[in-house]
């Protein structure tokens, strides 16, 4: 029993050293980077802008998507409208939660400003009953970014 754990325990990592897979994303196979312009805000909500940005970068900037401010491609995004809506709970003294759903455009434009690509997105975000909507606005943020992202990720410009 001994030697064949040891065998196995010998050969696992033989095996994973002669494996093809490769679990790094080499920079390859059609992933575009993007500059980042800022985003246009056609909403009440006061910080919508520049939440969305910051969503943006990092999200762009952990998929390895983020280019410096002279990139061949330039991602725009404009916040266009937000709705908002008690979400009630069960018990009579629990306090309602609202949700914030936000609507951003996404276009990618090229150097000289040509439109390549565009997009809606939607999502939302969670906020107490005495809270404001944008308490809600970074969770909202946050998954459009990543759903911009993911359709970026795949698209073939």
């Amino acid at each position: 029993m001994s030697r064949i754990r040891s065998l196995i325990l010998l050969l696992l990592p033989v095996s994973l050293a002669a494996c093809g897979y490769s679990f790094v994303l080499d920079g390859g196979g059609g992933a575009h980077t993007f500059s980042l312009r800022p985003s246009t805000n056609g909403t009440t909500l006061i910080e919508g802008g520049m939440t969305l940005d910051n969503e943006l970068e990092r999200t762009l900037s952990s998929m390895g998507m983020l280019s410096p401010e002279n990139g061949e491609h330039i991602l725009h995004c404009t916040l266009s409208s937000y709705s908002s809506h008690a979400v009630t709970s069960q018990s009579l003294s629990s306090d309602d939660r609202y949700r914030l759903t936000i609507r951003v455009a996404a276009r990618v434009l090229d150097a000289q400003g040509k439109e390549l690509w565009k997009m809606s997105f939607s999502d939302h975000g969670a906020y107490p009953e005495r809270g404001a909507e944008e308490d809600g606005l970074e969770e909202a943020c946050r998954g459009v970014s990543l759903q911009i992202a993911r359709a970026l990720a795949a698209v073939v410009l």
